[in-house]
């Protein structure tokens, strides 16, 4: 009996082992300058291969649709200039454009819905952009450092801007923020020196540490009647900023 014991362990590892990882289904394929994954019948672009310069990014391989721009796909590809990318895609991964600081012109399709964090991180030669109007938040760091972003458009659904998501944006003179929106996060606009105005809508309930710190050129801000609570630093180095109302509700400064 006590050898039979010692058997059925060494059987139920055999048998482990024998068993192939979920993971090993996952095979990444080759299509021109891009590698890609499948997943239930679209494809995913994991890595582009190429040399840079003006890029398309095909809307279907082997008759599949793509729909999903993967994490760091273009990650420090310096020599990218523009980026077309197909309506089919709905979604783009975190780092996915990670500083292309030569990258002047990109179309992001009305379909997308979700933007990574950091997707646009040190597009530094990009000096607008377009969000679609199914983005319902803007993660951490999506536009820090494309410092000559001069504009942009936010939707009416979004419902968060997150830390740093426009940090050192330093050309961006204008801005607007959704009535939707209910939260804005640490260091979101910091640096944005150029920022003339702004209106924080009633929604917004916290004004987050060093939230407009340095906006060095905002001569007017209005803050909803929502604000209850104003973050460290939240306008430091505002030295243009003569005069300000604090709402009623504000309970901690």
């Amino acid at each position: 009996m006590r050898g039979a014991l010692r058997i059925v362990p060494l059987i139920l590892v055999i048998m482990i082992a024998m068993v192939p990882l979920a993971t090993d289904n996952v095979r990444a394929e080759t299509y021109g300058d891009f590698e890609y994954t499948v997943s239930d019948g679209t494809v995913k672009i994991t890595k582009y291969v190429g040399s840079g310069g003006s890029v398309t990014i095909p809307s279907e391989i082997n008759g599949m649709p793509v729909t999903s721009i993967g994490e760091r796909v273009f990650y420090y590809c310096s020599k990218l200039t523009s980026i077309d990318i197909p309506d089919s895609v709905i979604s783009i991964g975190s780092r996915a454009f990670y500083e292309c600081s030569y990258l002047t012109n990109i179309n992001i399709p009305d379909g997308i819905t979700s933007i990574g964090n950091y997707a646009f991180y040190g597009c530094r030669s990009l000096t607008s952009i377009a969000i679609p109007d199914g983005v319902t938040i803007i993660g951490d760091y999506t536009f820090s450092g494309c410092s000559r972003l001069t504009s942009i458009n936010i939707p009416e659904n979004v419902t968060s801007i997150g830390s740093s998501a426009f940090k050192d944006c330093s050309y961006l003179a204008s801005i607007n923020i959704p009535q939707n929106v209910t939260s804005i996060g640490n260091y979101a606009f910091y640096y944005c020196s150029s920022l003339t105005s702004i209106t924080i809508p009633d929604g917004v309930t916290i004004i987050s540490n060093y939230a407009f710190s340095y906006c060095s050129s905002l001569t007017s801000i209005t803050i909803g009647n929502g604000v209850t609570s104003i973050g460290d630093y939240a306008f430091f180095g505002c030295s243009k900023l003569t005069s300000i109302t604090i709402p009623e509700n504000v309970t901690s400064i």
